[in-house]
């Protein structure tokens, strides 16, 4: 029997980087008493799970005291509206990732939670005046979150189709073990980027070319594929691996793949929107992405997905969950005992199609949340994919699809007027942006091109000594360019 999946031709995933839920999206229905105008399901709770203008309710003590000693808190509330002398690069610097600090962020107590032991949310503005020496009356920034104002293109298409105020990252950990399970439903036991050999595994790409369904990588840089850095086993599909621009040309000319991966730019003139990263030339890659596929003859076939790997120490106030189905024995445990029964903090998650109505909120239609492997799930269930073919991941066993958010018979003809990005994407790295120090991600590129020339991973030794060696973005220009990896696929 036919099912809402058939009417979709193409599936267009883009995975940008580090917000929580909160820090973007947090205030989208506060004007309107955060009552939006469709829930799915529809027995779900009617109230928007964001945050309100002017409450009391949301907040973190800016005292350590208060978690040491049981002292009153000296509250800090949550926000709308970023400020600052540089406002859309809130929070600088870039908060802390470890897994350590995330559990800090979320318990506040303690580092390491016991079983079911329920987070409390009041960690992170602590956590944060320990970030790489920022300045403690900065510390603030945590808890500010973007108004749908500094943020129109994410906040209009959310409400314009389906957005999530309950879809959590896989894992309370950093982006390479999140975008695992993005890609495979499992980190293999990973909690920290980095440890290239631990993702020599298969990943839905291999599973895609096993079935006949065409797929492609596509990155706006001229850096090799972060996806690629990650498993080293994908460079048997380099044709596969393309820049963004022919993302645009494809979509335009109704040759997209059955699947698109699209990454954004991680590293020079970043649109990744990874703290302190440029959230307006994210918002302009948003708008770049929903323009090829809207002007292109194939946008009634489509379903485009925007999401972000991880919450990367950025508010939020709702307690993510435990009971998570721990995807396989490399997992349990895994690093630091953790057995991946938890998920991670609340991320940005926005589905886009004409067969879904305007103005829907969605939860998940099951007891389990949606998570980065409900994306997998839909592509199995999309392409009939048969159990013995498909990744062997509980975590994508468990998983909800997002099948149930295609609630319309015939597709929409309106097209919604989504704002053009008020700041012009810049074309040149800036001498600012060279001299900055790597963040954890933009390092771990590096670790990955060594460890595939070596084929094998870094001791710590060698990892010590190349961030020495190589400690701003503007000598790791010089680094990628002497390894022969500057230039468009």
């Amino acid at each position: 029997m036919p099912g809402a999946l058939d009417k979709i031709g193409h599936i267009v995933v883009v995975m940008l980087e580090n917000r929580s839920f909160d820090n973007m999206l947090g205030f989208l229905y506060a004007g309107e008493n955060n009552s939006p105008p469709r829930k799915l399901p529809m027995q779900s709770p009617p109230t928007f799970a964001g945050l309100t203008t002017g409450s009391d309710m949301y907040w973190n003590p800016a005292n350590p005291e208060f978690f040491s000693q049981g002292a009153a808190p000296d509250k800090v509330f949550a926000t709308a509206g970023t400020t600052g002398p540089a406002p859309f690069q809130v929070p600088d610097p870039d908060p802390n990732e470890a897994f350590a600090n995330f559990n800090f962020q979320l318990f506040g107590d303690t580092a390491t939670p016991g079983a079911d032991q329920t987070p409390t949310m009041l960690g992170f503005l602590v956590d944060y005046q320990t970030a790489k020496g920022s300045n403690p009356d900065l510390a603030g920034q945590i808890m500010q979150s973007y108004s749908p104002e500094q943020v129109p293109v994410l906040s209009e298409l959310a409400r314009n189709y389906a957005v999530s105020d309950a879809w959590f990252a896989s894992a309370p950990a950093q982006t390479w073990p999140n975008r695992a399970f993005m890609h495979a439903g499992t980190a293999r036991g990973e909690v920290t980027n980095g440890n290239v050999w631990a993702y020599a595994t298969k990943t839905i790409f291999e599973v895609l070319e096993n079935v006949g369904a065409d797929w492609a990588i596509y990155k706006n840089t001229e850096l090799p594929s972060l996806t690629q850095l990650q498993y080293p086993l994908l460079t048997r599909f380099l044709p596969h691996i393309r820049h963004f621009s022919k993302f645009q040309s494809a979509a335009k000319n109704g040759s997209l793949p059955r699947y698109s991966f699209i990454e954004p730019s991680f590293f020079f003139q970043p649109d990744d929107q990874h703290p302190p990263h440029d959230v307006a030339l994210g918002e302009q890659f948003i708008w770049d992405v929903w323009t090829a596929l809207t002007s292109g003859p194939k946008w009634n076939e489509t379903l485009l997905v925007i999401t972000y790997d991880e919450h990367g120490g950025c508010y939020d106030h709702v307690p993510p969950p435990w009971g998570a189905a721990t995807p396989d024995a490399a997992s349990n445990p895994g690093m630091f005992g953790f057995r991946f029964d938890r998920f991670g903090v609340r991320v940005p998650s926005v589905v886009i199609s004409p067969y879904i109505e305007p103005g829907t909120v969605f939860r998940s239609p099951t007891g389990v949340p949606c998570d980065h492997t409900t994306i997998l799930a839909t592509l199995r269930d999309w392409l009939s994919i048969p159990p013995e073919w498909m990744l062997p991941s509980q975590r994508v066993s468990a998983a909800p699809t997002l099948e149930f958010l295609l609630t319309r018979d015939e597709a929409r003809a309106d097209l919604p007027a989504i704002p053009t990005p008020a700041k012009p994407k810049a074309l040149m790295p800036t001498l600012e942006d060279l001299t900055r120090p790597l963040n954890d991600l933009q390092f771990s590129m590096l670790v990955a091109v060594q460890a595939a020339e070596l084929h094998r991973d870094l001791i710590p030794e060698e990892i010590a000594q190349l961030r020495q060696h190589v400690p701003t973005k503007g000598l790791a220009q010089a680094f990628f360019k002497a390894a022969g990896l500057l230039g468009p696929v």
